[in-house]
């Protein structure tokens, strides 16, 4: 039965005992004329019947038609906590059953969604546990509290210990330091890297020991951030490193004393059988002493960049006047500068502290920058020293007006032997080494560049609180 029918079948049934209550009244009036107490008495059982008749009927009505629909909210409700095996029966309503029919079809289909959601969920995961497993290097997923959320078998086996044993833990009670920690939360925090340079991860000791190559990444998702471990394996890089790197020094050592002696007789020879000048004899003469003087300096430079990869090579730190280096370093120059007709100029910030640095070597950083600078300047250009106190680090910056570089050069700026520019001189280590001696002091060395709109080197030396010490 339709609602508007029951309604109705309501509507009529009520005014039908309404004209029974009427009828009653009237018989009773007439009835007992003489006694209206009566009257009054039988008006109200008659009234009290009909009324209670009325009600119940009309909460039958009421609970019939409430009843399919209270039902659907129940089903309804059983969906909403993630139960879909529910079914809504008929009833006598004809609108109520259509309800429950849709109602059915679409808990069938959320049910359906459900599982086929789930199944492909489930394939998305043994996918993902399928490519992680793939990977040859190491990859860890860690919270904004540096606990690990998922890690790769790679990256279990590296840190010796299984997944299981590893989720929920963090990396420093795995390992047992206290390096990674308080890094990963800062760096999940800023959603920046701390530094570039992450230092070599030392797994084991002995035959057993790996060196694993650190990468930092954060990361922050719809719901909250993490941060990405990538571990890789330069155990074998880093031997082939040092025995490239033994071997140069090897080779310079060697080399060393039959170029010395070189150049010392062609020095003799030049004082002793002087060339004309003018004369092919005398050009080949200089060619011969220019490339000697070129080798000499090249074992030289490779000698250094050895000794200074070995961390046991000492520095020779003694109190130094910042400032004064860099005077002195201008001054070496400034004859070049007016050669090349070039501006060189320098500013030096007052107050500065004594730093301990190792004089000699940290005066060749000074020269191979500057050098470097006028060099790719053109005539007409400006070169810069400037000395600043910042609040994390004293700066020595040195600038000039060249060609500059592109983005892809400044990635291989301060590899060996790598030179970049129409001007190129030397053996491409200075940068290099450069680079060894203002890290070997506890610094740091960066340069920004566009093309064509010059370079600036900017080495970074801790406060001397933060020194190294001699």
């Amino acid at each position: 039965m339709k609602i508007l029918h029951r309604l109705l079948l309501t509507y009529a049934a009520l005014i039908v005992l309404a004209f029974i209550a009427g009828a009653l009244l009237a018989l009773a009036w007439d009835r007992f004329e003489t006694s209206p107490w009566y009257q009054i008495g039988l008006l109200a059982i008659a009234g009290s019947a009909v009324g209670a008749f009325g009600l119940r009927f009309a909460i039958q009505q009421a609970q019939a038609m409430s009843e399919p629909i209270q039902r659907i909210a129940k089903a309804a409700k059983t969906i909403a906590e993630g139960e879909f095996d529910v079914k809504v029966e008929a009833s006598r309503l004809v609108e109520a059953n259509i309800m429950a029919a849709n109602f059915n079809a679409m808990a069938r289909a959320l049910k359906v969604y459900k599982s086929t959601s789930i199944d492909r969920l489930l394939a998305e995961q043994r996918r993902n546990d399928v490519v992680l497993g793939s990977i040859d290097d190491g990859l860890i997923i860690v919270d904004e509290a540096a606990r690990i959320e998922r890690l790769n078998p790679i990256a279990a086996r590296q840190l010796g210990t299984t997944v299981e044993l590893a989720i929920g833990k963090t990396l420093d009670s795995l390992l047992g330091g206290d390096r990674f920690d308080q890094r990963i939360v800062s760096d999940i925090d800023t959603q920046q890297l701390s530094q570039d340079d992450e230092p070599d991860l030392v797994i084991g000791e002995g035959v057993m020991q790996r060196r694993l190559a650190i990468a930092l990444t954060p990361f922050t998702d719809e719901t909250r951030p993490g941060l990405v471990l990538l571990l890789r394996d330069v155990t074998e890089e880093r031997e082939q490193e040092k025995l490239k790197m033994d071997f140069v020094l090897r080779a310079s050592h060697e080399l060393r004393t039959p170029v010395s002696g070189l150049r010392m007789a062609m020095d003799l020879l030049a004082e002793r059988a002087p060339f004309a000048a003018e004369t092919r004899e005398a050009d080949l003469f200089e060619t011969v002493h220019t490339e000697t003087k070129r080798l000499g300096d090249l074992v030289t430079d490779l000698l250094d960049v050895s000794r200074l990869s070995h961390a046991d090579t000492p520095l020779k730190l003694e109190a130094v006047q910042l400032p004064q280096l860099a005077d002195n370093a201008r001054a070496r120059f400034e004859p070049m500068a007016m050669e090349r007709r070039l501006t060189i100029s320098s500013a030096v910030a007052d107050g500065l502290p004594e730093l301990q640095l190792d004089p000699n070597q940290f005066s060749r950083v000074l020269d191979n920058l500057i050098a470097n600078a006028i060099r790719h300047t053109p005539p007409g250009g400006e070169v810069g020293i400037t000395v600043v106190a910042g609040s994390d680090a004293i700066r020595i910056e040195v600038r000039d007006s060249g060609e500059g570089l592109t983005r892809r050069q400044l990635a291989r700026i301060f590899e060996p032997f790598v030179q970049f520019g129409r001007n190129t001189g030397g053996a491409g280590l200075g940068l290099t080494l450069s680079r060894e001696i203002v890290e070997r002091h506890g610094g740091k060395i960066d340069v920004a560049s566009q093309r064509g709109q010059g370079a600036r080197f900017t080495v970074s030396l801790p406060w001397p609180s933060e020194a190294l010490a001699a």
